[in-house]
C-alpha cells in the first residue's frame, strides 16, 4: 500500500509519530496500539486492506464542521478532536477491506472518566447515520439501564437542538423526537437501549455503542445488538468504557482477550483497540503517570481537577478505589476492605476507662439483627476534655448455635464466649431478656443519655425500654442520614484517634465491611455482594449509629450534625 504525503500529514500519522518518539506520554498499551498500526501498514497489501485517506479525514472533519460543544466554557466552539481521538476515528473509518467495506467491525476503547467518551460517541453516531449512506441505519447506545444509555443519546440531541449547536445538522435532515433521533435522507435513527428497556424486539443495528461496558453484568444487551446486525453491510460494535470494580466481569474478561491481540499473542484483523491506562508497577500517586489514563489533559481536561479528586481520596480513603477506577482507569477488585486491619490494630490500647462514661455521659446503639445472629449493643461516651470518646461493646449469640456458627463463619465463637467477649444466651435464638438485662445494668453506670435503635427490628424492645424510663430513638438507615457519621468514623480511624482494647469480634466485623457509594457521594457500610465466611457487621453499624446519635442527627433536614469531630476510643 502506498503511503501518500497527505496520509503522513494527517492527525492520525502525526499522533502515531508523537507516541513513538515520546512527545506524547502514554502507557504501554497505547504504544502497542501504535506499533500495531504500523504493522497494519506493512501487512496491508498481503492481507488485502488499504487506507482510504479521504474517508478517514471526512470522519475527523465531521466533528468541527458539524458539531459545536454544548456545555461549559467551550460551549458554542467547534468540536475539534484531540490527537488520540483523531487517531482512532481515522483508523476506524479510513481502513477498508478488498470489497471497500470498513475493515474494523469491533472497537474496544477504555479511558478514564471525563476524557470525552460521551461526546465522541454521540458525534460518531450522528456521522454513521449520515455519511455511512446506509439506508435505514439504526444506531443504538446499549447500557445496563436506559437512563445511562440516554446520556449519550441526549448529547447527540444537544448537538442538534442546543442554542449553540451548528445549524448544519438540522439542515442536513436531523430531527429529535422523544426517544429517537432521525436522519431523513437515509431514514436512519438513533435510540437508547438499556437492559431494563421495555422491548428489545425489532432491532436491526448498524452501529452498536456498548456504553460503560464495565457496568454490564452480562452480555445480554451486547449479544442482542450484535446478533441483530448480521444483515448489515458494515456494522460496528464500539465498546466504550472506564475500568470497573469487578475482576470477573464480562468487560474485564473481554479486555484480557483483546490485550492478547494487542500484544500479538492472538490475531484479529477486524478489531481496533485503544487502552489508556497506567503500566504495571506505576505509582498511582505520581501525577506524572496520570496522563497515561487521561489523554484529554491539555485538550479540555484540567489536571488540577484530577488533583482535587486525589486529595479527596487521600483524606477519605474509602474513595481511593473510586479514584483509581474513574480517574486512573485502573481495575480494582471489589468489594475491597473498607478499613485495613493494620490501620485498625495500630489503635489498640490496654484498657477502656469506665470513668469517662460516668463523667461525660454517653450515647448507645442497639442492632438486634436476627434471632440467630449476633446482636450488638454499643455505648459511646461523649467527648472528654481532650475530645476523646470511648466505646464499650456487648455482643450476644444463642448458645445452641455456637458450634454451627463457628463452622459457618469460620471464627472461634467458643473462645470468644470463654474469654468474655461474647455473651451466650440459652437456647437456639438470642434471648432478648439477656440483652435487656445488660442494657438495664449498664444504663446508669455508662450514663447513657439515649439509645439509638433501628426501627425495623428493634421496635418491640425499644417500646419496652421506653416504658422502663429509658430514652430510645429510632435511627434511620437511610444513606443520606447514616453517611455523615460513617465518614466521620472512617476519618477518625485513619487519624489514629479511635482506640480499642483489641476486641476480636469488632476486628472481625470491621474486616467484613465494604462501602457502597451513591451518585451524591453518600456512603453506607454493607457486607458486599458476597458474604463468604459469614461475616457480620452489626457491631460496626452500632458504633456508627451511636456516633450519629451523639452528633445530633436531624433526619428531616437531610442529616445535619452539630457536634465537632472528636477522638473515639473503643
Amino acid at each position: 500500500m502506498k503511503i501518500t504525503e497527505d496520509m503522513i500529514l494527517s492527525p492520525a500519522f502525526e499522533y502515531a509519530g508523537a507516541v513513538t518518539d515520546g512527545t506524547i506520554k502514554t502507557g504501554k498499551r497505547i504504544r502497542l496500539a501504535v506499533e500495531r498500526f504500523y504493522r497494519f501498514l506493512d501487512e496491508a497489501d498481503s492481507k488485502g486492506f488499504y487506507i482510504d485517506h479521504e474517508k478517514g479525514m471526512r470522519a475527523i472533519n465531521f466533528f468541527p464542521n458539524f458539531l459545536n460543544h454544548t456545555t461549559g466554557k467551550m460551549a458554542g466552539q467547534r468540536f475539534f478532536l484531540a490527537p488520540f481521538q483523531a487517531f482512532t476515528i481515522y483508523n476506524i473509518f479510513g481502513w477498508m477491506d478488498a470489497d471497500g467495506k470498513r475493515r474494523f467491525n469491533t472497537v474496544y476503547d477504555k479511558r478514564a472518566k471525563k476524557n470525552g467518551k460521551t461526546a465522541e460517541m454521540a458525534g460518531l453516531a450522528l456521522y454513521c447515520m449520515s455519511f455511512d449512506l446506509e439506508m435505514g441505519a439504526q444506531v443504538y447506545v446499549g447500557a445496563t439501564k436506559e437512563d445511562q444509555a440516554k446520556l449519550c443519546w441526549s448529547q447527540a440531541a444537544q448537538f442538534i437542538e442546543s442554542p449553540v449547536s451548528n445549524p448544519g445538522l438540522k439542515t442536513m435532515g436531523f430531527k429529535c423526537f422523544q426517544r429517537e433521533i432521525k436522519f431523513s435522507r437515509t431514514q436512519s435513527k438513533m435510540m437508547p437501549l438499556g437492559g431494563d428497556s421495555k422491548t428489545q424486539d425489532g432491532i436491526n443495528s448498524h452501529v452498536s455503542i456498548i456504553d460503560e461496558y464495565h457496568a454490564h453484568k452480562d452480555d445480554t444487551v451486547k449479544e442482542n445488538l450484535e446478533s441483530s446486525s448480521v444483515s448489515r453491510r458494515q456494522p460496528i460494535t464500539y465498546h466504550i468504557t472506564t475500568a470497573g470494580t469487578n475482576l470477573q466481569s464480562v468487560c474485564k474478561n473481554y479486555e484480557e482477550a483483546v490485550i492478547e491481540v494487542l500484544e500479538g499473542r492472538n490475531e484479529d484483523d477486524h478489531l481496533w483497540v485503544m487502552i489508556h491506562d497506567l503500566d504495571d508497577g506505576d505509582d498511582w500517586e505520581d501525577e506524572n503517570n496520570w496522563f497515561k489514563a487521561n489523554p484529554l489533559v491539555g485538550y479540555g481536561l484540567d489536571l488540577d481537577n484530577i488533583r482535587k479528586e486525589y486529595i479527596k481520596a487521600k483524606n477519605q480513603p474509602s474513595k481511593i478505589p473510586n479514584f483509581k477506577t474513574k480517574h486512573l482507569n485502573m481495575w480494582v477488585d471489589a468489594p475491597t476492605i473498607w478499613i485495613p486491619n493494620e490501620i485498625w490494630m495500630k489503635n489498640e490500647v490496654e484498657e477502656i476507662p469506665i470513668s469517662a462514661f460516668e463523667k461525660f455521659g454517653s450515647y448507645a446503639a442497639l442492632d438486634l439483627s436476627t434471632t440467630t445472629d449476633i446482636t450488638a449493643f454499643v455505648a459511646l461516651s461523649e467527648p472528654d476534655e481532650f475530645g476523646h470518646r470511648y466505646i464499650k461493646p456487648y455482643f450476644f449469640c444463642p448458645a445452641d448455635t455456637i458450634e454451627h456458627r463457628s463452622k459457618e463463619d469460620r471464627v472461634p465463637y467458643r473462645y470468644w464466649v470463654d474469654a468474655g467477649w461474647l455473651i451466650a444466651t440459652p437456647g437456639n435464638v438470642v434471648d432478648y431478656e439477656y440483652v435487656k438485662d445488660t442494657i438495664r445494668s449498664n444504663y446508669k453506670d455508662l450514663n447513657i443519655e439515649r439509645i439509638e435503635a433501628d426501627k425495623w427490628n428493634c421496635e418491640q424492645m425499644a417500646q419496652e425500654l421506653t416504658e422502663e424510663g429509658m430514652d430510645v430513638s429510632y435511627f434511620s438507615q437511610a444513606i443520606g442520614v447514616i453517611s455523615f457519621p460513617t465518614k466521620q468514623f472512617e476519618k477518625l480511624v485513619y487519624e489514629g484517634k479511635i482506640l480499642h482494647d483489641g476486641n476480636p469480634i469488632l476486628q472481625w466485623m470491621l474486616s467484613g465491611c465494604v462501602i457502597y457509594r451513591d451518585a451524591n457521594d453518600n456512603i453506607k457500610v454493607h457486607k458486599g455482594q458476597s458474604n463468604k465466611g459469614g461475616k457480620r457487621i452489626d457491631g460496626i453499624i452500632a458504633i456508627i449509629m451511636a456516633l450519629g446519635g451523639s452528633m445530633s442527627v436531624e433526619e428531616d433536614t437531610g442529616g445535619k450534625y452539630s457536634k465537632p469531630d472528636a477522638e473515639v476510643y473503643i
